[in-house]
């Protein structure tokens, strides 16, 4: 599709979309496309704007009939102001997707991740943090540390910064936080000097703009920083995003990403660089699809980037886009947990990318795709991702087979957003009779092979969407496993994976496994909410240890050391404190508790509303139960963990104590 390989960067400049393209040497070169803004509108809209713009009538019988094209950005921006009083159009309000949409153009076509010019770089604040006192950054393999001496001064430290990605032209620039912390302190503190930068490749300085990102159910604040010509990624974003669908992390700090990671450092760069080697391959690959930026790429839902692609293809086949469909609740996928407790020699097979697979064996687009793009690029891109896999399969250990793991990775979202894809409120196609039917024939394959597993004499232990852990027969044949197989329609196929020791059902979604390597495996909130303590994290994985390998004793020596070091108050007070994160900011939670007849009030918030200091949306607040009664509520007797005394603990033993022997008897 992509007939310009090798862009690195997009911007647009009036009616102009420049592409930047690395040239060897030389450093990059720009070519420049025509770009004509536009909106989509009804019919009657349309009729009053074609005597002042161009209108292009578009095919199909779809809400979004006309195309209005306008001969500049300024000549947009104008009828945007007008069109807003009709609320009768279609706008997509980044004109870089705009252009992207309209254009053949597709970011980094034909390179691979490690072709980028890539820089990482830390901002490290005064004890004080109200100014800098060094700037961190790495190039390939070069890291440089400007800091603030007697002899050198703060401005001079951000001129140093400012000068080596001007001198390095990274395509992309990445911090970790820096959208909270880094960029933001670098503004301050260069606007102090009257200090102005000039470090974007049209010799610009930084921009931003307040913005919102959904991360699972909530949708969280940050201010947005861009550079003219390159792309600026904050890797806390893409970290939030890896926990909220693992739900692993204890927190977001550096050093426990860096130990998770196993990422080896000496800085702070460092472990940014590792961060991004992990986590940004696959949205790096998905940009060669989508007609989005990386930036986008990382914070856009995967409805709202499969969106993006859907009307892309029809705009370029100048084809009329449907309003989306009112949201309808409809049945989900089959979740049970047949059976509780510990089992030994467990299997468990899956059906590869159920919904997927059942929408292609459907031959289903949803029902306003007249053009059929939704099956036709699932199903290219699902045949692009066997070729990758099986080419990753096929090369020796290196930078080949890395890039072609991570196209196949990349393409594996993309897969199985689609079905999401329909049941997404805001998607131009989407379609919830369609999805719903996907999933009833989900539920009914599993049952089937929940069935055909049973009658083999196999013992369900949970069945989970698109997958089923069993105990094997205790007797079967190398036949076993096709007879299985063959209760599965043609074009639906089963895979079984590794052999399990052991297998521990606590409830439904909530299971752990003992691999034969002998590492341990937990999945469900039950066993690893963060809204759970430390101590209690670490109960959990000594008691599912001791049930996975029958040592029951290890369980009960877990529970007397721990409520022994609760009592006598030798436990850490930071292994008793909870975290949440703020998902409003303490003034407007003053606002609102002063604004409700009947407020609920939130320790939390509390806390950070007393504390004197500058809390804001997103900060993590940690803070520990004080008092000596057991059912003491949290508001009012609570403290930050930052005010802890370790001489004169304070901590409330009995209410701790009592958490922990709750566990004790639930997980007995």
């Amino acid at each position: 599709m992509n007939q310009y390989p090798g862009v690195v960067a997009v911007e647009v400049a009036g009616d102009r979309l420049k592409l930047f393209f690395h040239d060897g040497a030389a450093g990059f070169r720009i070519q420049e496309l025509p770009f004509s803004p536009w909106a989509l509108a009804a019919s009657q809209l349309a009729e009053q704007l074609q005597t002042r713009f161009r209108v292009i009538e578009l095919s199909g019988s779809n809400h979004w009939k006309y195309r209005i094209e306008f001969d500049s950005v300024q000549s947009w921006e104008t009828a945007v102001d007008e069109l807003k009083k009709e609320n009768d159009f279609f706008l997509v309000r980044d004109l870089i997707q705009q252009a992207l949409t309209a254009s053949q153009v597709r970011l980094f076509s034909g390179l691979a991740f490690p072709e980028l010019r890539r820089m990482q770089f830390t901002v490290i604040p005064s004890a004080d943090g109200k100014s800098i006192a060094e700037i961190q950054i790495k190039c390939n393999d070069t890291i440089t540390i400007f800091t603030v001496t007697d002899e050198i001064t703060e401005k001079s430290v951000i001129a140093s910064f400012n000068q080596a990605v001007t001198d390095f032209d990274p395509d992309l620039l990445e911090g970790f936080n820096c959208c909270r912390n880094d960029l933001p302190l670098l503004e301050k503190r260069a606007k102090k000097f009257g200090f102005e930068f000039t470090c974007g490749r049209d010799g610009g300085t930084f921009s931003k703009r307040a913005s919102r990102f959904q991360l699972a159910e909530k949708s969280i604040s940050y201010n947005r920083y861009s550079l003219h010509g390159r792309h600026l990624i904050d890797l806390l974003h893409p970290v939030m995003l890896y926990d909220a669908a693992h739900r692993d992390f204890e927190d977001f700090s550096l050093e426990y990403l860096a130990g998770y990671f196993n990422i080896q450092y000496r800085t702070a760069t460092e472990i940014t660089d590792g961060l991004s080697n992990r986590l940004l391959p696959a949205y790096f690959y998905r940009c060669n699809e989508l007609p989005l930026t990386l930036q986008d790429a990382v914070l856009r839902g995967t409805g709202a980037a499969l969106d993006a692609l859907f009307i892309a293809l029809y705009q370029q086949d100048n084809r009329s886009i449907p309003l989306p469909e009112a949201q309808v609740r409809f049945a989900g996928a089959l979740a049970a947990a047949e059976k509780h407790g510990v089992f030994k020699n467990v299997r468990h097979c899956d059906v590869r990318s159920l919904y997927p697979s059942i929408l292609l064996h459907l031959k289903r687009s949803p029902q306003r795709d007249d053009a059929g793009v939704f099956l036709q690029k699932l199903a290219q891109l699902r045949q692009f991702r066997l070729e990758a896999k099986d080419k990753a399969r096929s090369l020796p250990p290196g930078a080949a087979k890395t890039r072609f793991e991570a196209l196949q990775s990349s393409c594996k979202i993309l897969i199985n957003s689609f079905y999401g894809y329909l049941g997404f409120a805001q998607g131009s196609f989407n379609d919830f009779a369609l999805a719903a039917e996907v999933t009833a024939r989900g539920r009914e394959l599993l049952g089937k092979l929940a069935e055909r597993l049973g009658s083999l004499g196999a013992e369900i232990i949970e069945m989970d969407t698109d997958g089923i852990y069993f105990c094997m027969p205790q007797q079967s044949d190398d036949n076993f496993d096709a007879e299985v197989a063959a209760v599965l329609p043609e074009g639906i196929e089963i895979e079984f994976d590794e052999n399990y020791p052991a297998m521990y059902s606590y409830k439904t979604k909530n299971y752990a496994l003992l691999h034969q390597d002998g590492h341990i495996s937990v999945t469900g909130a039950a066993f690893k909410s963060r809204a759970m303590e430390k101590f209690q994290r670490e109960f959990i994985a000594r008691a599912i240890e001791a049930k996975l390998l029958d040592k029951p004793e290890l369980m009960e020596s877990a529970y007397q050391t721990l409520r022994t070091a609760i009592l006598d108050k030798t436990i850490a007070i930071a292994d008793l404190a909870k975290s949440e994160t703020l998902s409003d900011s303490p003034e407007n939670y003053r606002k609102k508790l002063a604004a409700s007849s009947s407020p609920r009030r939130s320790a939390v918030y509390e806390l950070a509303l007393d504390s004197g200091k500058k809390f804001r949306t997103g900060d993590i607040v940690r803070f520990y139960m004080t008092g000596s009664k057991a059912n003491l509520p949290v508001v009012g007797n609570s403290k930050l963990l930052d005010d802890a005394d370790p001489a004169n603990r304070d901590e409330n033993s009995a209410w701790y104590v009592a958490k922990l022997d709750e566990l004790y008897r639930k997980l007995s």
